[in-house]
């Protein structure tokens, strides 16, 4: 196969591709189709039900004289061989089944609208993977260009240094020393690029690219200057976090659940039509005027008194279940608190290392100029000129990993709240 062309993204056409291709969210998807099918099968309970039926019989008459006093003035005559036609058709409407039907269209429209719910939570923990997924792989490719300026410097002073060597100014050991600096930095290019590769095909599968798509990114707007209130973000929590609107969406379901059991109890009313075809003559189309065809129109009534009796604790169970969902709420909320506060904190924190690190680079820039400017007035040797080189690299990719670490708490706070924006 042929190498794919490289791609360059930014972290939101990454989290759009994410979406489109998530196999997850397809699955989701089927819950919520699997939803309006069962809804569609409790609104067409409500709907007439109709039967019909059509048989050939067969039958050797016993008696072959019938009498029916008050009906028939002379016995009806019968032969021994009697063939006959039945058909049937009925139809019933239910009137009213206890509110039974209400309640199955209830449930089933808040059983669509969980599935739904559990979709939008799906988007937002993907959006989230692939928002940390984009992360991680921009720090990758950042220290890959922190260590290539760092190269250069080295290879500007191991350059500086071979040619002091050959005029005497130096000693054979100080180019060593610069030759092992850059062989230890050739090893962490080696390293990242491993990392690099691993990442970038972890990615192709995540977004749904080639596996051979080598993924270029957009500058990232590092998340190090938000403003976030603390008690904002807990409202913020309270009304988006989808554990709550599961748990409401659950205590409705409870709620139908109790009505459902109370009203058990109640008669079920319905009406009923029927119309008969019976043809005595053994042809399907009889030629004389001896076929029957009534037909039957009624209302009927079932009450299951037992019901009286027997739904008392089955209903009062089903309160507890209510009773239970609404202590398992407050827990919720208790916990989406905790959660929010300490995501809170670690951005915070992240916020107040950027500090720290932006000054150590600027204190390390500093004893470099002046190792620098002390290395070439030999007042130190090449071991403290190197020393001086190593904190500098090492605080610059501490600076830039420290950014890309902050963004992903911004974003670890965002989805606290139980919404991310981008």
């Amino acid at each position: 196969m042929a190498d794919a062309q490289p791609r360059k993204l930014s972290l939101e056409e990454a989290v759009q591709l994410g979406l489109q291709n998530s196999k997850e969210l397809k699955r989701q998807q089927y819950k919520i189709d699997e939803g309006l099918a069962r809804l569609a099968q409790a609104k067409d309970a409500q709907l007439p039900s109709m039967k019909v039926s059509f048989q050939y019989l067969h039958a050797l008459m016993l008696s072959q004289v019938i009498s029916i006093p008050g009906f028939t003035k002379t016995p009806i005559k019968l032969p021994f061989d009697f063939p006959a036609y039945l058909g049937t058709l009925s139809v019933n409407e239910p009137i009213f089944a206890g509110n039974q039907l209400k309640y199955a269209k209830q449930s089933a429209d808040l059983m669509v609208q969980l599935s739904r719910l559990d979709a939008d939570k799906d988007k937002d923990d993907i959006t989230y993977i692939v928002i940390n997924a984009y992360l991680n792989y921009d720090k990758i490719l950042q220290s890959q260009l922190i260590v290539a300026q760092n190269m250069q410097d080295v290879q500007g002073k191991l350059d500086e240094i071979t040619k002091y060597e050959s005029q005497g100014l130096a000693t054979q050991n100080d180019v060593l020393r610069y030759q092992l600096q850059k062989s230890q930095m050739q090893l962490t290019q080696i390293e990242l690029e491993n990392n690099r590769k691993v990442a970038n095909y972890d990615v192709d599968i995540m977004l749904g690219l080639p596996d051979t798509t080598t993924i270029t990114i957009e500058p990232v707007n590092y998340k190090t200057n938000e403003n976030l209130a603390l008690p904002d973000l807990i409202q913020q929590a309270e009304i988006n976090r989808r554990e709550l609107a599961e748990l409401g969406y659950q205590q409705k379901l409870a709620d139908i659940n109790v009505k459902k059991i109370h009203d058990q109890r109640l008669p079920t009313v319905a009406a009923s039509a029927g119309a008969y075809y019976i043809n005595p003559t053994g042809e399907v189309i009889p030629t004389h005027s001896n076929l029957i065809a009534p037909i039957t129109l009624g209302v009927g009534v079932s009450w299951d008194i037992g019901t009286l009796y027997t739904s008392k604790n089955k209903e009062h169970e089903a309160s507890l279940d209510r009773v239970e969902l609404n202590t398992a709420r407050d827990e919720n909320v208790d916990e989406i608190h905790k959660d929010v506060h300490k995501q809170f904190i670690a951005y915070q924190q992240a916020l107040e290392q950027i500090k720290v690190l932006q000054e150590a680079v600027n204190q390390a820039q500093e004893n470099e100029r002046i190792t620098e400017s002390k290395f070439r007035n030999n007042l130190v040797n090449t071991t403290d000129r190197i020393d001086a080189q190593t904190l500098l690299y090492q605080s610059r990719v501490n600076l830039e990993l420290a950014m890309s670490d902050a963004t992903i708490a911004y974003y670890n706070v965002l989805r606290s709240t139980g919404k991310i924006h981008l």
